[in-house]
């Protein structure tokens, strides 16, 4: 009986040698990142994740590199997030309980086919009781998943590190965004900046260049024109320029009440801007024309032009609204 318990004590005291061993090793190759993540190859999955006796949780981040470049899943950015969740954690109360890994397509097929893996992104945790039995599927449970239940994507580092800590029980630290503020260098390029700022603005104040009133007047119709093109209600509603349409072809015009496209909106300020300038050539322009007959001539012109111009704007609000003025050439209509 007391060999037994001998052999059963040693055999405890090899796994937990073991287990201190496996954890010193992660330890030692997240040092050895930039960001936190340790990247797994098919041994390493075998070596940390498949074993028995472990008393650490790993999360997996599963990467593709020929997928870089899909704009819809935007992989690197979503690797950013995870990074900064690791490397928060790296500063929480747990750093050696708790490890980012990541399995990459190119490096790691065998795993990805045993997981199953049918699309990216995909997220998970991996818990010390997680089984993997030699030469068979892996089954990850849905609610070690993290993704399906966040809105926002690339899902954030707040909430991958919350999805963290709702599997493991274990708390991280605070998400450290970097910013530009943040940089040692910052208060010393505030300075550079206010200095040199300061001194090209006393220059342009006194160079010649400043009192051409022609430069001040196309500054003014180049903020006319912004201003009627919803050139600021584009960037604050994140309204699209364009987009592709499902033949694939780029959709610059929506018609009809469906909605409005950036493009539209700075096709409607140019109009505006035309409508405008055709008016203020007939008032400030054509009277210094000497000539009775081009005078004319340009009058006529400009008058057409400013009458169409309006026209297609009328066209368009109708349109887009539903709701048709009436001027004096739709009379009878």
């Amino acid at each position: 009986m007391r060999v037994l318990s001998l052999i059963s004590l040693l055999v405890l005291l090899g796994s937990c040698a073991a287990a201190s061993e496996r954890v010193t090793k992660l330890v030692a190759r997240q040092a050895a990142t930039k960001d936190g993540i340790i990247v797994f190859s098919n041994s390493d999955f075998e070596e940390f994740a498949a074993t028995k006796g472990r008393d650490y949780h790993l999360m997996f981040f599963l990467n593709a590199h020929y997928m870089a470049k899909n704009v819809d899943m935007n992989l690197p950015k979503l690797r950013q997030e995870y990074a900064l969740a690791a490397q928060a954690f790296k500063r929480g109360p747990h750093p050696r309980e708790v490890f980012f890994a990541e399995l990459v397509y190119e490096g790691s097929k065998d795993v990805f086919q045993r997981l199953g893996v049918q699309q990216l992104p995909f997220v998970f945790h991996w818990g010390p009781d997680a089984v993997v039995r030699e030469g068979r599927s892996i089954k990850i449970p849905k609610s070690s998943e993290c993704g399906p239940s966040i809105k926002a994507y690339p899902w954030p580092a707040e909430e991958l590190l919350r999805c963290t800590t709702g599997n493991t029980g274990l708390a991280g630290g605070e998400v450290d965004r970097p910013t530009v503020l943040k940089h040692p260098l910052f208060p010393l390029a505030l300075l550079a900046f206010i200095v040199v700022g300061g001194y090209a603005a006393w220059l342009l104040y006194n160079s010649p260049i400043v009192k051409v009133t022609a430069l001040w007047a196309l500054g003014a119709l180049a903020v006319y024109w912004f201003a009627t093109s919803g050139g600021m209600y584009n960037i604050i509603r994140g309204i699209p320029i364009y987009y592709r349409g499902q033949n694939g072809k780029l959709v610059w015009w929506m018609e009809g009440r469906s909605g409005q496209l950036g493009a539209e909106g700075f096709v409607m300020g140019s109009s505006y801007l035309f409508f405008s300038t055709t008016l203020a050539s007939l008032t400030y322009v054509v009277p210094r024309i000497r000539s009775a007959t081009v005078r004319g001539v340009a009058s006529l012109v400009l008058v057409l032009l400013a009458a169409f111009t309006a026209m297609r704007i009328l066209a368009v609000y109708g349109s887009k609204s539903g709701i048709h003025m009436r001027t004096f050439f739709s009379f009878g209509r």
